[in-house]
């Protein structure tokens, strides 16, 4: 293992009616008035929003409201929010919703604080200051809730990136289970499929010096076949939803990432931005249509990752190396296709045509990669075969 620092500083507070506990959190921070930032009408539908205007009014917590944040989130909606708290200040930011919610109020924090424009600190400029974010998490699959890192897309520039700052860590955030019975199938499925993407960006990264977080790793994949399968069969199973959420929140909070070479190879993510960003694809079925891609470009170069995910997570034990490792990418492409979701381009209507456009986009930037540098020919030939 290589040398590492891990640091989390939220406060998670996990399980049914931790709104109250977190404001009460926000009332021993001293916070007054927050903005209350949320996505679209799921949380009036489910009751999540009474939960927490009532817990705030309760502790005499001024809310003004913004909703409309929406997944794959845009900087046009964090510069709206940034103009009303410059207008209006507020003590904290208190999301309501998932990870595209989550990482609208990290760039909204560092924009209120910041003369000016918010797209600047997805170009590099380091965040010096930062409102406070209380969160209430509806949806897992980004880890945002536990992380200082936040994606959020630019059409203008045709640029969907991230920035990540210690200062953007939510102090605290709630996770009740139960505000997540009635999220759609599809979201449940892609959500899932994000969780398993970061976890498999770091085992598969190609390090050989990490066996114990890898074995972490392979548990919360296993975990992750199981869970997915049941919420859709029983949606409202709490123990599983329980799971599914805490499997969520461990996945990408750093703790994967001790004593890598690298933090994971993030490849997969990369190509995946590209659909979201042009085509307005979801997240998740990004994912599951990437990630396969990738690895079956990179497995016969690179087969010891992928040979070990196979007999990990798969029970893959006889052929060569290769053959495992061809089978383990086999076996995930089935379960992403045996939970609904997609794994071809053409799946999601993308033609044969738009494949050098997401090309040209994903490479914009320049070579990105761990286990293979992977350059503008590399994206092109991953494509194709995603096709």
């Amino acid at each position: 293992m290589k040398n590492f620092t891990w640091w989390n500083p939220t406060i998670v507070l996990f399980g049914r009616g931790t709104v109250l506990q977190l404001a009460d959190q926000l009332e021993a921070a001293g916070v007054e008035s927050v903005l209350l930032l949320y996505g679209g009408k799921a949380i009036f539908k489910n009751g999540v929003y009474t939960q927490v205007a009532d817990a705030l009014t309760k502790k005499g917590i001024a809310f003004p409201e913004l909703g409309g944040v929406r997944p794959n989130p845009r900087i046009d909606k964090v510069r709206e929010a940034v103009a009303r708290i410059k207008a209006s200040p507020v003590d904290a930011i208190v999301p309501v919703g998932g990870g595209s919610v989550f990482d609208s109020a990290k760039a909204v924090a560092a924009g209120a604080c910041y003369d000016g424009d918010p797209w600047d600190f997805f170009e590099g400029r380091e965040v010096e200051r930062a409102l406070p974010i209380f969160g209430v998490l509806t949806a897992s699959a980004t880890s945002s809730e536990v992380n200082g890192i936040a994606v959020v897309s630019n059409p203008e520039k045709e640029a969907k990136t991230s920035m990540n700052s210690p200062l953007l860590y939510p102090r605290v955030s709630a996770i009740d289970p139960s505000f997540q019975f009635s999220l759609p199938e599809t979201q449940t499925v892609y959500g899932g499929i994000d969780i398993m993407a970061h976890v498999l960006e770091r085992v598969l990264d190609g390090d050989e010096g990490v066996e114990l977080v890898d074995e972490q790793g392979y548990a919360l994949l296993r975990s992750m076949t199981r869970l997915i399968p049941d919420l859709l069969e029983e949606p409202e199973d709490y123990d599983a939803r329980a799971e599914y959420a805490w499997a969520g929140s461990l996945a990408h909070n750093g703790a994967l990432s001790c004593g890598r070479a690298a933090r994971g190879d993030f490849s997969s993510h990369k190509l995946g931005h590209s659909l979201s960003l042009l085509f307005d694809v979801p997240h998740g079925a990004s994912l599951s249509v990437m990630m396969p891609a990738w690895a079956r470009y990179l497995c016969k170069r690179h087969p010891a990752p992928f040979a070990r995910l196979a007999e990990a997570v798969f029970d893959v034990f006889d052929g060569s190396e290769e053959e495992r490792a061809v089978e383990g990418i086999d076996l995930l492409e089935d379960f992403f296709r045996s939970v609904g979701a997609p794994t071809t381009l053409r799946e999601l209507n993308i033609g044969e045509a738009d494949i050098a456009r997401l090309a040209a986009n994903a490479s914009a930037r320049g070579n990105f990669g761990v286990l293979k540098s992977l350059d503008a020919n590399d994206v092109l030939e991953i494509y194709k075969l995603a096709y």
